[in-house]
């Protein structure tokens, strides 16, 4: 395989924003199928990846490749600056751990400023901006390809059904049918890969956007159960508040007030 960064113009930033106040940020597994990248104008918040403790400080950024393992925490609400995008069809690094940045190499002084005052608009504009940047500065090492086996290929295979639909609900011997695998094989690639097992991961996935659809995106309860895939509203509530400790009602009203992780 080449050791060239491949389909590198081909970034396409999925969801960016610029978050006041958050209040909850306490997800023990966070490992998504996009990239993401952080900056945060204060401290307060911090990752934890193959345990190693990353704080989010203003001068620091980060780049989470796909499917990386990560844990997140915060001390009380602290301002952040988000973006999930995806990097080219092929180009899937073979280490898969978080990379920090000095947040000056990578941010507009404009941006550092101003970010708090954009428009949705400008938040994209800065969003591509930060990214490529971010980008341009990892080494071409880092993108060494490496030839993944079909074993290897079935967690993100299964990931990648359920990410086209949300709404679905998938039990593993679903999923493992459709990747071509044994429910054993397709619980030991999700337990390598995220820690957890295939429901619990697929439950913290769907709680994670919950999260996003409640606040961010300011989506009703009963519209984030449809989207979900959840039966009614009370399923829905029930799910969250066992998963969060709160309602999903108290959730908003206290705009996402710190919550503890997922229970085991």
């Amino acid at each position: 395989m080449s050791n060239s960064i491949k389909n590198g113009s081909d970034v396409r930033v999925v969801l960016a924003g610029f978050a006041p106040a958050v209040r909850s940020w306490q997800y023990s597994h966070a490992g998504t199928p996009t990239w993401r990248f952080y900056w945060n104008p204060e401290p307060g918040a911090w990752l934890v990846s193959h345990e190693e403790r990353i704080e989010l400080e203003p001068e620091t950024a980060v780049l989470i490749p796909p499917r990386t393992p990560f844990a997140t925490g915060a001390e009380g609400a602290f301002p952040h600056f988000y973006v999930h995008f995806t990097f080219g069809a092929t180009c899937v690094p073979e280490r898969r751990r978080v990379i920090r940045l000095r947040s000056a190499d990578v941010l507009l002084p404009g941006i550092r400023r101003d970010l708090p005052r954009f428009s949705p608009e400008k938040i994209r504009f800065a969003a591509a901006a930060a990214v490529n940047a971010a980008l341009l500065e990892l080494p071409g090492e880092f993108f060494t390809m490496k030839e993944e086996s079909h074993e290897e290929s079935f967690f993100e295979q299964a990931v990648d059904i359920f990410e086209e639909d949300l709404s679905r609900t998938f039990s593993c011997e679903e999923l493992a049918r459709r990747c071509g695998t044994s429910v054993n094989t397709l619980q030991r690639q999700f337990l390598a890969s995220s820690g957890l097992p295939v429901k619990k991961w697929l439950l913290n996935r769907k709680m994670e956007c919950a999260v996003r659809l409640l606040l961010t995106e300011g989506r009703s309860i009963k519209e984030t159960a449809s989207l979900l895939g959840f039966a009614d509203r009370y399923h829905f509530s029930k799910s969250f508040k066992l998963f969060f400790g709160m309602s999903p009602a108290r959730f908003v009203k206290s705009g996402g007030a710190a919550v503890p992780g997922d229970p085991d």
